[in-house]
């Protein structure tokens, strides 16, 4: 009997051990699952905190941003020929700031009436110019015939014929000359008026195709189906959608256009980038300005000698030409600029693109994004 009792206290004792030790381990798991939920909601509080931080700083970089513009519109209005130039405070590179809580915030603010207007395209033709669909052939054939082998350089003088012109508004005169001097990405200029089209029937609410565009049965019935946007552009990736364009062209491009405002916008002569100045030529010219002209009246509109128009238009770089077209959209004044920020903290950045609207008494964002424009 005390052999029997013994071995069954022996059993009891194996059995409490084995329960405490799935006790521990059940305890020891909760234990790590709690570890692991702390860890992980302190470090999205961290997260979140940073980020609201960084957003502060971003819409005190927008703060600032909009005091610079209206110092400048204060300047302008005691100066003889009120302008906005690349030597004014708000056009200078970016200098990196250091912040208090560790880390450092920078912003630059670019002219948006220096790059060329994409809603610009789909405006009504002026008049005498009239927007062939696909089935109207002598435009192309006159084109063909002006271009002749199509080897013509691109810094060529030469004028197309008439013919071969009337059919593009002004707009997109500029656009075709842009697209041809992008670099490495440019285009010859047969395939910078087939993008033409197909970028003003992607933006037109018409649903008549151009010469060389697409409308809703060419992306109806793509690969990847979809349609077309048939109004004004409210960002320059939608650019990535027309038929026809490829990423490093609109890699190129992307810096050099803009969808604001969607009406009413002039070019800026005094703030746009080189490519965007060789987009202005005669009126007749599909060709964009040579490289070494729009180098030579860059150097002259940073030393003060174009500070107007008038003065650009009476270079000798256009002598003989007709400009008349050209001239209603050009201007030396911008109201609309974007402002590039970046914050980072703790090793985190954060990135803010702001559309400042600039009025007579207040500059307004009117659009942010984190993302593309």
């Amino acid at each position: 009997m005390s052999c029997l009792r013994h071995k069954s206290f022996r059993a009891e004792g194996g059995a409490a051990l084995v329960v405490a030790m799935l006790v521990f381990a059940l305890v020891a798991a909760l234990m790590v699952g709690l570890q692991r939920d702390f860890t992980l909601t302190l470090q999205r509080g961290t997260h979140q905190l940073f980020s609201e931080q960084a957003w502060a700083y971003l819409m005190g970089a927008e703060g600032l941003a909009a005091l610079a513009l209206q110092a400048d519109s204060r300047a302008d209005a005691r100066a003889e020929v009120a302008a906005d130039h690349l030597g004014e405070v708000w056009a200078q590179p970016p200098t990196p700031y250091p912040l208090d809580a560790g880390g450092w915030m920078s912003g630059r603010i670019e002219d948006l009436q220096g790059r060329l207007n994409l809603n610009l395209l789909a405006e009504t033709q002026s008049v005498g110019q009239a927007t062939p669909n696909a089935n109207d052939k002598g435009d192309a054939e006159d084109v063909e015939e002006d271009l002749g082998t199509g080897n013509q350089p691109q810094q060529t003088a030469t004028a197309l014929s008439d013919d071969s012109t009337n059919r593009w508004n002004t707009a997109q005169k500029m656009f075709i000359r842009l697209l041809q001097a992008l670099g490495e990405a440019s285009l010859p200029l047969e395939e910078a008026m087939a993008l033409t089209d197909a970028v003003t029937d992607f933006i037109d609410r018409d649903a008549e195709r151009r010469l060389n565009g697409a409308e809703e049965g060419e992306y109806r019935y793509a690969d990847y189906p979809y349609l077309p946007a048939n109004r004004a552009l409210a960002s320059v990736s939608e650019l990535r959608a027309v038929r026809g364009m490829t990423e490093p062209v609109y890699r190129a491009l992307a810096p050099l256009v803009t969808v604001w405002p969607e009406t009413s916008s002039r070019l800026n002569i005094l703030t746009c980038p080189l490519p965007v100045l060789r987009s202005v030529n005669g009126d007749d010219q599909l060709f964009p300005l040579a490289e070494m002209e729009a180098q030579r009246l860059d150097e002259l509109r940073r030393e003060g000698e174009i500070g107007t128009v008038a003065d650009l238009l009476a270079d000798p770089a256009f002598e003989g030409q007709s400009m008349g077209q050209l001239e209603p959209l050009l201007d030396i004044r911008s109201d609309w600029f974007l402002l590039d920020a970046t914050v980072e903290l703790v090793e985190r950045e954060r990135h803010l693109f702001s559309v400042l609207h600039r009025l007579p008494d207040a500059t307004v964002a009117v659009f942010r994004s984190e993302g593309e424009l």
